[in-house]
């Protein structure tokens, strides 16, 4: 029988890391697939693309319309885990809400301000060779209003020379509707130098934009 000394030191257990836990590797294709099939119910989805997810690290970005986007990403990859994602702050500061999406590698994000832990998060998930998911538009983006993205998206594929994946999910969903899921080919921005300043990513996050689009319209 161990003695109350080695009852004290015994060094306590590490807890996992939020997202690493027993939530996202057993329960997750679980939730995914349960809330799916009644979403699925609901719309009408068309999966396609699947194929053109790379292996290994990569930023995967969408277009964003609905609350359920990050679900329609997840339900199209079909992978034993999920990518990490980027949520909003304030939805990840709801206290039972934030925790449960937390569990399932989910992370918030300041989008109003230079977020720098969300930043320092998005680089080691990517340097680990995990995949990221974000939404450049930021917010929801109702159908036929214009968007302004956020840069950060091909700034972190920049800083880490991962490939982007762009993700179309049909704007403006209506109840028993078609959805359009597709994922279009991986690609590698060409940058000029290896810091390129605002203007170079307003611009690179423009064309990712213009390709993710386009993918609606195939």
């Amino acid at each position: 029988m161990a003695s109350q000394t080695e009852l004290t030191t015994r060094p306590a257990k590490k807890k996992a890391e939020p997202g690493r836990g027993f939530a996202v590797k057993h329960l997750y294709r679980f939730f995914r697939d349960l809330i799916g099939f009644f979403l699925c119910l609901y719309h009408w989805p068309t999966f396609r693309g699947r194929e053109n997810l790379p292996e290994g690290p990569c930023v995967i970005c969408g277009n964003h319309s609905g609350f359920a986007d990050p679900l329609w990403v997840f339900l199209l990859m079909r992978t034993r885990l999920p990518p990490w994602t980027m949520a909003k702050k304030s939805v990840m500061e709801k206290p039972v809400l934030g925790r449960f999406l937390a569990a399932f590698r989910a992370f918030p994000v300041d989008r109003d301000n230079v977020d720098l832990p969300a930043i320092k998060k998005s680089l080691s998930v990517l340097k680990n060779g995990e995949k990221l998911l974000i939404f450049p538009e930021g917010t929801r983006v109702k159908n036929g209003k214009k968007s302004e993205p956020k840069s950060g998206a091909v700034m972190l594929a920049q800083r880490t020379g991962v490939p982007v994946v762009p993700v179309y999910i049909t704007h403006g969903r209506k109840p028993f509707r078609p959805v359009k899921v597709i994922m279009g080919e991986a690609y590698t921005p060409d940058w000029s130098c290896s810091r390129p300043d605002a203007a170079e990513l307003e611009e690179k996050t423009a064309e990712l934009m213009k390709k993710i689009y386009a993918l609606g319209k195939a």
